[in-house]
């Protein structure tokens, strides 16, 4: 047992479960009255107090078993709550969660529709937009990038493109990095591309074709070279795994790493011994000699947590007196932020799901853990990271990753145990309780562990709704994307590691049983939860009640 302790000025600690993680409690609690309060109106429940929202990363619904690990797995607790409460199912891929039509959804995509109430544009289709307008003049005029160029070139420095070699779309794109190293190369700037491979958005051993079509794309770009390749596991995922890390660092620092004159051939032999592209080691073309004197560096991403660790230690360590200048595709988050310019900055996205329950005075604790905190800290809440009066947010140390398959409970236990406690006390209007282990085990590609983790769920999902059916409180199980449940590419038989386009169930546990839900999208869980409340729904939130009748009892406000 820890104190957690509280950052804001009227903020204080608490007893916590979380006994093996640090555990940070932000933002301060506001007086609520203790105990339960549940009232009725026509259309159902509302002023559920508390209300409690299980978020199940990587849950999607399939009907077929094969490659399922979710339809494999023995989830009993999860197959009661769903055939004995009322449920519907989300749509969480497409345009419904602000990406193209019959794309994937994705962690980021997901929890910002979700907490916005409403589709948010994703930084892909800006940046797309932005290249194809005036032949990619809309980039060339981009002022973070002409800013670096003329940094680089006033100085006779190159610039170091760092990015994804692959079409998945989600941590970044090859045809963005190509796009950038063609357009700098016209600009007389010497380019050195370090090639990440993908291997979890995209096929699993595809980044010697991936890496054919770039070399094709820039084969007109004179000043472009490669500089390094290597798996995203060593340059971009996060949390960082410190070895890797360091033999990224020692790879673009100062070409520390076997050489190859034929990346493909090097790729090859990297799949014959059997890695994936994302566990790819580094290695060094054979006329890079590293960072110099003067250089810049570019990081090609598309979201803000992504890369964040490596361009942290190239600001901290010997590349600092160095570097000329530092930008990003996207605005990365952390302490980074301030140092690195930007080429694309997220809109605004507000009124929140955590903005608008603060703002009515409600209290409202968040449970994650560090693997996969963005999602409920960062994506959930718009990108904010002010903490709202009355609002906690719990982080617990997740597992080493050479130890997650092993440990596919991750830090669940001890989070449950912090939400049972808060539905016992009754001290929390709002528990939302964060539970990534599908999610994360999916990428990995082990079926089985896959299938643990969503045991391992079920057995801790029973614990919390002994407690709130005890309680009398309201409980809603949902999921941001799919994922265990497409476990197999099916064009190929190999382990398939990305989301997927399935629909998303949405459980509403602890109120009347002929309650009836209508099937929706991501977007219309923020009013859903809001209108359980008994609170107001923003007019920013595009999004419709599934409660059926709901509409009419809600009032929306401005």
């Amino acid at each position: 047992m820890i104190n957690m302790t509280a950052m804001a000025h009227r903020g204080h600690g608490q007893d916590s479960h979380l006994g093996i993680v640090s555990v940070v409690l932000r933002g301060e609690h506001a007086d609520i009255e203790s105990g339960l309060i549940n009232s009725r109106t026509m259309s159902g429940f509302v002023g559920v107090r508390p209300l409690v929202l299980v978020l199940l990363d990587g849950w999607g619904i399939r009907a077929e078993r094969e490659g399922n690990a979710l339809a494999m797995a023995r989830t009993p607790i999860y197959d009661r709550l769903a055939a004995a409460s009322a449920q519907t199912l989300l749509s969480a891929s497409g345009e419904d969660v602000g990406l193209a039509p019959g794309k994937p959804g994705n962690a980021k995509a997901g929890y910002l529709t979700l907490g916005a109430g409403r589709p948010v544009e994703q930084s892909i289709l800006r940046i797309n937009r932005a290249i194809q307008q005036d032949d990619a003049r809309a980039i060339s005029t981009n002022p973070a990038l002409t800013r670096l160029i003329q940094r680089a070139r006033s100085r006779g420095g190159a610039i170091h493109l760092i990015g994804m070699v692959s079409p998945g779309g989600i941590a970044g794109h090859q045809h963005h990095l190509a796009v950038l190293a063609a357009l700098l190369s016209h600009e007389g700037v010497q380019v050195w591309v370090h090639a990440v491979m993908d291997g979890q958005d995209s096929a699993r051993q595809g980044g010697v074709d991936y890496l054919a079509e770039f070399f094709d794309d820039i084969s007109g770009a004179e000043h472009a070279s490669l500089g390094t390749i290597m798996g995203r596991a060593y340059a971009f995922d996060e949390p960082s795994e410190g070895d890797l890390l360091k033999s990224a660092l020692k790879a673009i620092l100062t070409a520390e790493a076997p050489r190859t004159e034929y990346p493909a051939a090097y790729l090859n032999d990297a799949y014959k011994k059997g890695f994936a592209d994302d566990r790819v080691p580094p290695a060094v073309s054979a006329k890079y000699r590293g960072i110099r004197q003067d250089d810049a560096v570019l990081l090609v991403n598309l979201q803000p947590d992504l890369g964040r660790t490596l361009i942290e230690a190239l600001l901290d360590g010997p590349a600092a007196g160095l570097l000329s200048g530092m930008a990003s595709l996207c605005e990365l988050e952390g302490r980074t932020k301030p140092h690195v310019d930007p080429l694309f900055v997220l809109p605004p996205v507000a009124p929140t799901l955590s903005e608008t329950i603060a703002r009515a005075g409600c209290s409202q604790l968040l449970l994650t853990e560090t693997i996969a905190e963005t999602n409920l800290s960062l994506f959930m809440r718009g990108g904010i990271g002010e903490i709202y009066d009355g609002e906690t947010i719990g982080v617990a140390e997740s597992p080493p990753f050479a130890k997650l398959e092993k440990r596919p409970d991750l830090a669940s236990a001890d989070l449950v145990a912090e939400a049972i406690d808060a539905v016992r006390k009754g001290d929390r209007d709002f528990v939302g309780l964060h539970l990534p282990n599908v999610g994360i085990l999916g990428r990995t590609g082990n079926l089985r562990a896959t299938v643990e983790a969503a045991e391992a769920i079920d057995k801790h999902l029973g614990r919390l709704a002994a407690q709130v059916e005890k309680r009398g409180a309201v409980m809603v199980v949902t999921s941001a994307f799919g994922k265990g449940e497409v476990m197999v590419d099916p064009a190929t038989g190999a382990p398939w590691r990305g989301p997927t386009s399935s629909r998303t169930p949405f459980i509403l546990n602890g109120t009347e049983k002929h309650s009836t839900l209508r099937p929706g999208t991501l977007a219309d869980v923020a009013p859903t939860l809001l209108g359980l409340m008994g609170l107001e729904v923003p007019a920013g939130m595009t999004g419709r009640s599934l409660l059926a009748g709901a509409e009419q009892a809600v009032r929306v406000t401005a």
